[in-house]
Order: C-alpha cells, then structure tokens, then sequence
C-alpha cells in the first residue's frame, strides 16, 4: 500500500508540471460532460444542470490551479453564456458591479504606499523601536503585520515587509530552518493573514462574498459592521498566535545588537519623511474616515476611487507603477467569480445542489452553519481564499434561505474562516512567501499552522454563539 501510495504521489507531483497540463484540462472537460450526463434530481431543471457543470469545472480548476486563477475566470465567462445558462450580456455586466471596483480602488491605493516608502519607514521604525528583545521583535513583526493588513491587501504587506524581516534575521545571525527564523516568518505571515480579515481591506474575499449577498439577498454588511463582528477573533488569535510564536522561538542564541545595528542604517539611509508619502498619509487617512462615516451613504467602491483621484491629482501615484504593482488578473477572477455565483442562484442550481447533496445529513440551522464553516476550513488550505468563497457562497446562501439562518452570518461562516489558511503554501501567497524563504521549511508551517487553524475554527464558532447577538447579528434571521 505504501508502494501505490508514492508512486501515487509521484505522478501527481509529475502531471503538476506544465507540460502535462494537458491532461487536468482533460480532466476538467470530463467533468463538464458526466455533470451533464448523469441522472440528477428532478429539481435540477435543464438551466441548473448547465450551470452546475460550469460550477463543476470552475471549482476543479481553482482547487487544483491548473491554470492562472484569471485564465480559470476566462473560461467560466466563456462557458456561462455558451452552455445557455445565462446570455453573454448578462454574463458580462457583473464586470460592471461594485465589488470590482472597490477592489479596483483599494489595490491602486496602494501602490503609492508601497512606492512612497511609507510602508519601509513604518516597518523599520517599528521593528527598530521594538526590537530590543526576541519577545518584543516577534511582537512587533506580528503585530505591525497585522496593522497594515488592515488597509492593504495580505499579500502586499507580506511582500512588503518580506525583504525587512528578512535582513533583520540575517542580521541577527539566524540559521535558515531554525527556530527564531521560522518564529519571525511565521509571525509575518500569520499577521498578514490576521489582520487582513478585520477589515474589506485585506483581500478580494470580503468585497466578493459582500457583493454576491447583495446580488442574492438585498442585504448587505457595511464597514464597520465587518469589522465589528470579526474584530474579537482576530484580536484572541493575534494573543494566541503570539504564544505559539514565542514557544518556537525559545531557546534560540542570536544576536539583536547586530539587528539592531542593520536597522538603524537602514532608517538613516531614508531620510526625511517626503512630500509623498506625507501625502499618501494624508489621503489613506482620508479615504479610510469616508469608508467609516459615508460608506453606507456614498458607497465604498466610490470612496476608493475618490481616494484615487486625490492621488492622481496630488501627483502621489505614478500610472506605470501602478501598472506594475497592481494584479490586474484579480478582476477577471472577480468578474467571473461574481457571474458563476449569479448563474448559480438564477438557474435554481445553487439551492438544488444544497437540497440534494447536504440537506442529506444537515437538518438545522446550527449544523448547516457549522458544516460551512467547516467545509471552507478544509477548502481554503487547496485554493485561494477566493476562489473558495466564490465556489461557497452561492451554496451557503441557499442553505441560509433553507433552514432560516441570517444571509450575513452565512456569508460571514464563509468569508472569516476562508481567511483561516497557514498551512500549506498553495493556500495563500503569504505562506508560499515565507516558506520560499528558506527559513520556514514546508512540513514545520503545516505543523505550526494546524494549531493556529484549528484555534480559529474553535474561536469563530464561539464568537458567532456568544458575541455575535450581543452586538445586533443573530444565527437566525
């Protein structure tokens, strides 16, 4: 058995290359047609059929990230209008939605923070000031990570601070796999990925699942309502995140006088703080008080693009850099994402699937709402955080409907918990980041991370029984 099992692994690890691309293409074309072939409950109509084969397709490829994630939202746009689920017009206008351009808006501001050295000066200042120590220099990594994931994408934080946790452990004599190096990459990623569910800042996942609640529901969650019923998690996983980070670190001969040392020629080399990114302050500070006080009024895609003009305007961003900063494939994805979620609720096929596969085991509101959280647990560690929410929401939206549980919960039961993913480098950028690094070695941020997940799963379930009815959101709508 153990033989079939790595020759197993062996060829899955060969066919992942891209010259055998090929065959999982091959594989997600069988896909479409058994989904359309196979006998299906009575309640999927012709439409709900097609659509769940684009579901089908859409999920295996995203799971396995057989193509870039935009090529995967080029065939979903591809299908959607070919197989007559939806007409290509109708397909196509979700490129016209909110949720795109609030994402659109957030990623441009976020180049002159990058661009300005706004972003370095913060880094290094707080790292320099915090640093005298291992417990305050893991503190501070974390916690500073965590900070800016809350207005800038996870991702662009961890590749942000990369290049200065980096040269600080370096600098502070760090083996590459040892316990102090694994510690300080472990507490850049965790951070970033902590602080990014607090807010609709911190990656596309919020923004999307907010925007297909609304297409289905007419409800909505505002800023600080986010922020409000998530905030308590993120805040007791950041504590436990710590104290998982200090036990790895323990024990561990460096030396922070050189660190130190590295710091400080670092920040004398950027000088004084410029025109630019006195002003990339000043708009960020600008835009985030609109998206608090005016989000509901004006609308937060609009707010981010008032937040571009100013910095257009005020010559703070630069349109190249832009065009090099910004993943322009993400709102394909989104586009897309957004449609096959539509499709899905249109066509009736997002509430058959739910009524027929999980209404076999799931017969009440508490265990639909569990078993989603749980689903998107597992989930998010093989796919993107977004594209898991994508692939779920339109499900856990009907099972809402279903068993009368409030449509935000549900939406929160997918969104907070996809974010939950430090295990595995394909789960999210910011673990592949930190592993690539050397200094994380695989197996170590799977180990590490399960903790950490299996803490957060525990604290979400918790938080949605206990705290959640105390500050206006209850399980049953």
């Amino acid at each position: 058995m153990k033989i079939i099992l790595k020759q197993i692994r062996n060829w899955l690890r060969i066919s992942r290359k891209p010259k055998y691309r090929w065959i999982w293409c091959l594989i997600a074309v069988a896909i479409y047609i058994i989904i359309l072939e196979i006998p299906l409950p009575e309640q999927f109509k012709p439409e709900a059929r097609q659509a769940l084969a684009v579901f089908g397709v859409t999920g295996f490829l995203w799971g396995t990230n057989t193509l870039p994630i935009a090529v995967t939202g080029l065939i979903v746009l591809f299908l959607i209008p070919i197989s007559g689920a939806l007409p290509q017009e109708q397909t196509y206008s979700y490129f016209g939605n909110k949720a795109v351009f609030f994402v659109l808006g957030a990623f441009i501001l976020a180049s002159p923070i990058l661009r300005s050295g706004l972003s370095t000066r913060l880094a290094l200042a707080v790292v320099s000031k915090f640093g005298y120590s291992q417990k305050t220099l893991i503190a501070s990594i974390l916690f500073l990570a965590a900070i800016m994931s809350l207005v800038i994408s996870t991702h662009a934080v961890t590749a942000m601070l990369f290049p200065v946790v980096l040269e600080v452990v370096q600098a502070a004599g760090a083996k590459p796999g040892g316990r102090f190096g694994q510690a300080a990459f472990l507490a850049l990623a965790w951070g970033a990925g902590l602080g990014g569910i607090a807010t609709l800042l911190g990656g596309a996942r919020a923004p999307l699942a907010i925007e297909v609640l609304r297409k289905t529901t007419d409800s909505s969650i505002s800023f600080v309502e986010w922020t409000l019923w998530s905030l308590p998690m993120v805040l007791i996983l950041l504590l436990i995140a710590y104290a998982i980070l200090l036990r790895i670190g323990q024990g561990t001969a460096i030396s922070l006088a050189d660190a130190q040392k590295f710091l400080q020629d670092r920040s004398s080399k950027l000088g004084a703080i410029s025109r630019r990114e006195i002003g990339t302050a000043l708009v960020l500070s600008i835009t985030i008080a609109l998206w608090l006080f005016r989000g509901e009024e004006w609308g937060l895609d609009t707010i981010a693009l008032l937040g571009v003009i100013l910095s257009f305007v005020l010559k703070l961003a630069n349109w190249r850099e832009v065009e090099e900063d910004v993943n322009w494939g993400i709102f394909i994805m989104y586009g897309s994402a957004i449609a096959l979620s539509a499709v899905l609720e249109t066509t009736g096929a997002a509430s058959a699937l739910a009524g027929s596969v999980l209404a076999s085991w799931i017969n009440s509101p508490s265990i639909s709402f569990v078993a989603i959280v749980a689903i998107v647990i597992i989930l998010t560690e093989g796919m993107s955080n977004a594209a898991a929410v994508a692939v779920l929401m339109p499900i856990s939206l009907a099972l809402a409907a279903q068993y009368g549980v409030d449509p935000r919960a549900m939406t929160l039961a997918v969104t907070i918990p996809s974010g939950l993913a430090f295990m595995l480098p394909v789960s999210t950028p910011a673990i592949a980041i930190v592993t690539a690094s050397g200094y994380v070695p695989p197996f170590q941020a799977f180990r590490r991370g399960l903790l950490l997940k299996v803490s957060g799963f525990l604290l979400f379930l918790a938080m949605a029984k206990f705290y959640w009815p105390l500050v206006g959101l209850n399980l049953l709508g």
